[in-house]
């Protein structure tokens, strides 16, 4: 604690005297013209002294600055702060370790991720795992902490985190907020573990992260009177406006999820522009090819920019607001004395790709390379335990895939999800032919039989499901999102017992097998949620699994994301649980029930 102390205050007066030009900076940036962040300014031919870790001078040259030996030619570049993700997932497909090349490379040098999957999965281990796995990377790793995982209790299982746990985390500098509370509607009912959570986080002067979908305004007006301190599901600027009138913050959300940026950009740059201080952008989350052809936080601000929103504005959404939000501002989020250095070198305001990246002090990545090295997987990632729920039984076989029919008769009625896009299904009433008391698949059309994992049977909670295009004979996840059971899709049972199998082998991922073969595989042996691989080897994958099941019929932008999503049990209107078809509007069951 001694030589800690000592070294800060040994870092404090070299700021002071590179400042005074005492001293000689670690790194110096000259001619280049400073976006300020802070008073909205673009100031012309300015430099910048580093030493260390931080930012010691921001001005005009100083002749008496002792520039040292390292001096980068901005050129006249535009000089702005690194870019910050306040909103993001690194535990679904991509790990944190392959994702951070490529976030220096689009100028992220912090990001908040929300660790859902990995808790929900992996218990508190799994957020350790990622704390661990991220620690003194180039890119500054945040994270909130989950609350509400599972969302559904009554039907998908206990909380996975107590109220001690979450404490245990809040306290930690590293945490900054509570995860997205998808189950607002347990909110309105006051539910009482939530808001124990909730009084835990404000004790801790941690932010309660919302994911408001389909509220109304009276209902937004009590999730933020129960403390909800920003949301990112505004589909357009006039709900993005109602929950900034609510006090909170608004993230502008355009990512592989949904990209709504046109509709929303009208919030601060239409005909009646809000104070945009509270306003933040975040892809959300960006899957691999995305992220490899178009970058994240740089092709989000581009993209800002594009629709009309003043550069400015735009790189103060994904700088300063979201540092502030944070409770980083006085560390990060911009370009003066004190902050660390996190730098962007950028050619033109109206793309914000950088030529040149400075994180921590240190220049880390340059004319679209990175020059700094990235520790590789720690063993222990590949070897973390999955929570009992998830693991599959010892012994299955294709008859654990029938589904027997609750009544007797040649033919049976029964709820179907409907896939209408990539994340929003309907029910579909659909009457299925019955063989030996077994409802049977249609022998042509577009229904196939979707399972879930339910230790508590033993087996598998199996329903059914239209518009997923691909009569595939199996397709297994270990992802599944909200229950993260595993669970597969598809019209053989042998196929979809074949998929399994070989997912279990893998130690997790996603498989496709066809009359008993297995065609593609996507290993996700880190905790069944995320690849080992490099970004581009998993974008290879996924592109070819999804490739293969375009030809086979599917129309979906992304057959695999919709699969795992299909479990998304707050999203609208049906969706699968281990307890059967859940209807998210009515809040119950409606299969298997005497109703089908």
């Amino acid at each position: 604690m001694r030589a800690r102390k000592e070294n800060a205050l040994e870092s404090k007066r070299a700021l002071i005297e590179v400042a005074l030009g005492r001293r000689e900076a670690d790194l110096y940036i000259h001619n280049g013209n400073l976006l300020n962040v802070y008073s909205g300014e673009l100031l012309e031919k300015q430099d910048i002294a580093i030493s260390g870790r931080r930012v010691a001078y921001v001005g005009p040259p100083a002749e008496n600055i002792l520039r040292g030996a390292e001096v980068i030619d901005a050129r006249g570049a535009y000089l702005l702060p690194g870019f910050i993700d306040a909103h993001a997932h690194v535990d679904f497909f991509a790990n944190p370790l392959s994702l951070t090349p490529h976030l220096l490379l689009s100028g992220t040098t912090s990001v908040m991720a929300d660790p859902h999957e990995a808790v929900g999965a992996l218990g508190s281990a799994g957020l350790e795992m990622l704390i661990e796995m991220t620690r003194d990377l180039p890119v500054k790793f945040y994270f909130s902490v989950p609350v509400a995982t599972p969302p559904l209790p009554q039907v998908e299982g206990q909380p996975i985190l107590t109220q001690t746990e979450v404490e245990s985390f809040l306290v930690r500098p590293e945490i900054r907020a509570i995860s997205e509370v998808t189950p607002w509607a347990r909110l309105i009912s006051c539910d009482a573990d939530l808001l124990g959570k909730f009084e835990l986080a404000q004790r801790h002067s941690r932010r309660i992260e919302g994911h408001t979908t389909g509220a109304s305004y009276r209902k937004l007006e009590a999730l933020a009177a129960a403390g909800l301190t920003s949301c990112h599901e505004a589909i357009s600027a006039r709900e993005a406006r109602e929950r900034l009138r609510l006090g909170m913050y608004v993230m502008l959300r355009h990512g592989s999820i949904r990209r709504d940026l046109e509709d929303l950009a009208e919030l601060v740059a239409g005909e009646a522009p809000v104070d945009a201080r509270k306003v933040m952008l975040t892809p959300d989350w960006m899957d691999p090819l995305g992220m490899l052809e178009h970058g994240y936080m740089d092709g989000l601000v581009t993209s800002a920019i594009g629709q009309g929103v003043p550069p400015v504005t735009a790189i103060q959404m994904a700088t300063l607001n979201p540092a502030t939000y944070l409770g980083l501002d006085m560390q990060i989020g911009g370009l003066a004395p004190g902050r660390i250095a996190d730098i962007l070198l950028v050619d033109q305001l109206d793309d914000v790709t950088p030529r040149l990246v400075v994180a921590n002090g240190r220049i880390v990545a340059r004319d679209g390379q990175t020059v700094v090295d990235i520790p590789p997987l720690p063993p222990e990632a590949l070897r973390i335990a999955w929570l009992p729920h998830r693991i599959l039984p010892r012994a299955f076989d294709e008859t654990d895939f029938d589904v027997e029919n609750p009544a007797s008769g040649e033919t049976a009625t029964v709820p179907v999800i409907g896939i209408l896009d990539k994340t929003i299904t309907k029910r579909q009433d659909m009457t299925l032919p019955v063989e030996d008391g077994v409802i049977q698949l249609p022998p042509a059309g577009d229904v196939l039989k979707v399972a879930l994992l339910n230790t508590e049977l033993p087996g598998f909670m199996i329903v059914f499901v239209s518009g997923f295009g691909a009569r595939v004979g199996g397709l297994a996840s270990s992802l599944a999102h909200e229950p993260h059971r595993p669970m597969v899709i598809g019209c053989q049972e042998e196929d979809m017992v074949l998929a399994l199998r070989r997912m279990q082998e893998l130690r997790g991922g996603i498989v496709l097998a066809h009359e008993g073969e297995v065609l593609a595989e996507i290993p996700l042996p880190i905790g069944g949620l995320m690849s080992a691989a490099s970004l581009e080897e998993l974008a290879a994958q996924i592109t070819g699994v999804n490739r293969t099941l375009r030809r086979m019929g599917s129309q979906l932008e992304n057959p695999i994301f919709t699969l795992g999503f299909l479990t998304f049990s707050t999203l609208p209107w049906v969706r699968l649980t281990p307890k059967g078809v859940w209807d998210v509007k009515e809040g119950r069951i409606i299969w298997p029930t005497s109703e089908g």
